[in-house]
């Protein structure tokens, strides 16, 4: 291990494994807990989406994806409360929608081939120094704001009818909620691609929720396995020769069902 820390390549690497890992497990927690779960996979479409339109035209790609990825995390959060449209609907065809204008403008941009697939499926393995350093302010932020609007973020969940007698103003939280997910989701998918972004922001906090019922607990432990999943990913994709950021994706699958599985038998015994 610390021959492969030595050279900074790879030391890249592992750095942004855990950035992503410190960044979005802890979310994964409310992510779960909220049941908005293919919200992220919807999401992530249409940030794909938003970086073939960019590649199309020839703009930046990153203002769009992330406009576009805050955008559409707020507009379900306002469908949250919809009788006559379920939420679900909105984020099945957000889905269907991005998926289908991703390939017809790749078909329109044929040279943006290569730019939408390390968007889908990840290109850890050239993340320069300079995004580190963005990665690690932006989620520095975003676990500030988890940290002081834990109560907020809480009650606006679960009992929003508590929350607004006790003056807390629901709807306004839920929006900085969805816009703070939009942000992870935009940075992460940026650095590592949707595939990876989409599976630690589920995988960690639904691993740890089946190991501990205290909400406290899980947020510590959700962050540890996605910590773990990062390093034990890279590690053996060096070893093995294999893609990093799908290796990264099958350790914290592996994970997600070893703490499935022990959940249940501790629950039986």
């Amino acid at each position: 291990m610390m021959e492969l820390l030595s050279m900074p390549f790879i030391r890249n690497i592992f750095l942004a494994g855990i950035l992503v890992a410190l960044g979005l497990a802890p979310w994964s927690v409310y992510v779960v807990l909220r049941r908005i779960v293919f919200s992220g996979a919807a999401v992530a479409e249409i940030a794909s989406a938003a970086v073939a339109l960019a590649v199309l035209f020839q703009l930046a790609p990153f203002p769009i994806a992330l406009t576009m990825t805050v955008a559409s995390f707020i507009g379900l959060s306002r469908l949250s409360g919809s009788a006559r449209l379920p939420p679900e609907t909105m984020v099945g065809m957000l889905y269907a929608g991005g998926s289908a204008a991703s390939v017809l403008l790749i078909a329109k941009a044929p040279r943006g081939e290569a730019d939408i697939l390390n968007i889908l499926f990840g290109n850890i393995l050239t993340v320069p120094a300079s995004m580190l350093w963005g990665l690690a302010a932006v989620f520095a932020v975003l676990s500030l704001l988890q940290f002081f609007a834990a109560k907020e973020f809480l009650i606006s969940a679960y009992d929003p009818d508590m929350g607004k007698a006790l003056g807390i103003r629901v709807d306004a939280w839920n929006m900085v909620f969805y816009a703070a997910l939009g942000v992870a989701v935009a940075v992460s998918i940026r650095a590592v691609g949707a595939l990876m972004t989409f599976t630690m922001l589920v995988a960690p906090g639904a691993a740890a929720l089946c190991l501990t019922e205290r909400l406290g607990r899980a947020f510590v432990v959700a962050t540890a396995l996605g910590v773990l999943s990062a390093i034990a990913g890279v590690f053996l994709s060096y070893q093995y020769d294999l893609p990093t950021g799908s290796t990264i994706v099958a350790v914290l699958s592996a994970l997600f069902f070893a703490s499935f599985v022990a959940g249940r038998l501790r629950a039986a015994a």
